[in-house]
């Protein structure tokens, strides 16, 4: 083979792997349902705009919500092009946690003798995210896909739970948890966001699942987590 032709080879391998490179770079992917975007480096962008679009902390793009600045972004994820609105941002309403401040509290199904909170009468035993999914926005973090879990009880009187309630959930990250350190025998109050820098999570183990124990989770009157009693942490 010439010298010429290796060139030419080695040349066409060289631009083939710049053209690799390059299309895992600054260009958008599907993950499922979900929209992610590649910057020119390969990472996911994460807590910025790209165009018209915003990328959350998890990396994915927001749809329907508002973003960290107050801007609407519709289902397709395209802001609307509406001026920022930061009354959604600092205030935004959380309808189930409305709900269970303003619903009395009840016996608690699962622990004789205690109280905790209740849906529309129900006792509340788990706050969970279906999907882990946590969005920053700046003072406080939303959990979009949060559902709200009764207990229930079968032939054998053996426990499980099922979902009672559904919607976004917001804490506060100045919430409150109680923290027990497994190496040390440690404890101590930690807020919900220096749990989140610790674990990427609310939760320990970094399961898919938010879960906070209803008889210890507190609300303020509006709707926001203000203590958390996460199963990881008991």
């Amino acid at each position: 083979m010439s010298g010429k032709m290796v060139k030419v080879l080695l040349a066409a391998v060289v631009i083939s792997t710049v053209c690799t490179v390059a299309s895992l770079a600054d260009q958008w992917e599907k993950d499922g349902d979900k929209w992610r975007y590649r910057d020119y480096n390969g990472d996911f962008v994460r807590n910025r705009w790209v165009g018209p679009y915003f990328l959350g902390s998890d990396g994915i793009m927001l749809t329907d919500a508002y973003t960290p600045d107050g801007y609407y972004v519709g289902p397709d994820g395209r802001w609307d092009g509406r001026d920022a609105n930061m009354s959604k941002v600092e205030n935004p309403v959380s309808s189930i946690g409305l709900t269970i401040f303003n619903s009395p509290v009840v016996d608690d199904e699962i622990n004789w003798g205690e109280k905790t909170l209740s849906y529309n009468g129900r006792a509340v035993q788990i706050i969970e995210s279906k999907d882990g999914i946590i969005h920053d926005c700046s003072t406080y973090y939303e959990i979009p896909n949060a559902v709200v879990k009764g207990a229930i009880f079968d032939e054998y009187d053996e426990h499980g739970y099922e979902t009672i309630a559904s919607g976004p959930v917001f804490v506060r990250k100045s919430a409150t948890v109680d923290f027990y350190d497994y190496n040390t025998g440690v404890s101590s109050v930690k807020t919900a966001e220096q749990i989140y820098h610790m674990y990427g999570s609310l939760f320990e183990y970094k399961t898919p699942s938010l879960c906070t124990i209803g008889c210890a989770t507190e609300f303020d009157a509006n709707g926001y987590i203000i203590k958390l009693s996460v199963h990881g942490f008991e």
